[in-house]
């Protein structure tokens, strides 16, 4: 939820409501009402929302790769000869070619950037002038205590900008075009997580902090920055061996059972925490809690006996989902009239969005050294903040 929440600050805005191909404006053409308000008290709906715009992007891109926009044209190979392994590996090697050229830009490193921000000393510019607990100033002899009034310093006596200094040849851009494959890229990464969630697959969940990291410092979510340090840091070598599998693995339960129906340990503790309120709601003892805490589950097995014994039929309602295959089909028409993939420097859109990119990894990596200093434990199990960064 809070991964969403960082992909819906930097592509959801109620003021491109007119701009075609822009989520608002699919949550207005698809008519998902229930997308609305904060995430995180409607988190399926927009997970919808935007896993249905997802799809539409990727068959967008199949038909590009096919090289034709009609689905009923497009040339297969003769699948009825293939054996199932083959047909699998034709799909896998069709989905890389895409996935290399759409996601990955053809480049090996999509992360560059902030990779050698971090492995840079130099690049980190607040940070790396500090010694025996204080920051030296970069062009003077005068040092201070705390990075603020560095900054103040070298702002005021040296005219020192590091959004100026940064800042590099300008180049056009198709903002629509970066648009759409800065949402396919994020949400992207968001199905894989959620899928590996499903499936109980700790490895895969693990490995997506590493690309959560720059997206929560990007939105200002600095808790969950530090949480998928963390999870990183503990999952590449911190562990001893047998530490790191039961890290790994030991992340998710299936309450229902059957294939891809795990949750997270922290949902379920959540959903236990919530429980557990409402039952021992107006008891503000320790020990009334806990006399009434061992009855919830006599109470639960109550219930679930007394509809039995009461013969009590399925809940009906007059709800009436959508058709997602046909939300799917809207989208795709309107991605395809709209030629999204055809460059167009012309094509702007009426508000800037703050962190639009065509790779969102760019531009993340602005005072994250700082904050890892700020953050950085002073003693075993240590969250104190450090004042002075």
């Amino acid at each position: 939820m809070n991964f969403l929440e960082a992909i819906f600050k930097l592509t959801y805005s109620s003021d491109l409501a007119g701009e075609p191909c822009t989520m608002h404006y699919y949550r207005n053409l698809l008519g998902h009402r229930s997308a609305k308000g904060k995430v995180k008290n409607a988190y399926r709906a927009y997970k919808m929302l935007y896993y249905t715009v997802l799809d539409a992007i990727c068959v967008v891109l199949f038909l590009d790769k096919m090289g034709s926009v009609d689905i009923a044209n497009i040339s297969l190979p003769n699948l009825s000869e293939l054996s199932s392994c083959d047909k699998i590996q034709w799909l896998n090697d069709l989905c890389e070619e895409i996935i290399v050229k759409w996601f990955f830009d053809d480049k090996e490193d999509v992360m560059e950037e902030i990779r050698n921000d971090l492995q840079d000393a130099q690049k980190n510019y607040w940070t790396a002038t500090f010694n025996n607990g204080r920051f030296k100033c970069h062009h003077c002899d005068k040092d201070y205590k705390r990075v603020s009034s560095l900054k103040a310093h070298e702002s005021e006596k040296h005219s020192v900008s590091l959004s100026r200094m940064k800042k590099g040849k300008h180049v056009q851009s198709d903002e629509v075009q970066d648009y759409v494959l800065m949402l396919f890229k994020l949400v992207m990464l968001h199905k894989n997580f959620d899928d590996g969630v499903d499936m109980g697959d700790g490895g895969r969940c693990v490995r997506s902090a590493k690309y959560e990291l720059p997206l929560y410092h990007k939105t200002q979510k600095i808790k969950y920055s530090i949480s998928s340090i963390h999870t990183t840091a503990m999952a590449s070598g911190l562990l001893t061996p047998d530490q790191e599998e039961r890290f790994i693995v030991n992340r998710y339960v299936n309450l229902q059972g059957g294939k891809n129906n795990n949750i997270s340990l922290d949902e379920y503790i959540e959903m236990l925490n919530r429980d557990s309120k409402a039952a021992c709601t107006g008891h503000q003892t320790k020990e009334s809690i806990l006399r009434h805490s061992k009855e919830y589950p006599l109470l639960i097995q109550l219930t679930n006996q007394f509809e039995q014994a009461s013969e009590f039929g399925n809940r009906k309602g007059f709800h009436h989902h959508p058709s997602y295959l046909l939300d799917v089909q809207k989208v795709v028409k309107d991605l395809l009239d709209h030629n999204f993939l055809i460059r167009d420097v012309n094509r702007k859109l009426s508000k800037k969005l703050p962190g639009l990119d065509r790779n969102p990894f760019l531009n993340c990596s602005r005072d994250l050294s700082t904050l890892l200093h700020r953050h950085k434990p002073s003693s075993p199990f240590g969250r104190l903040r450090d004042c002075r960064f």
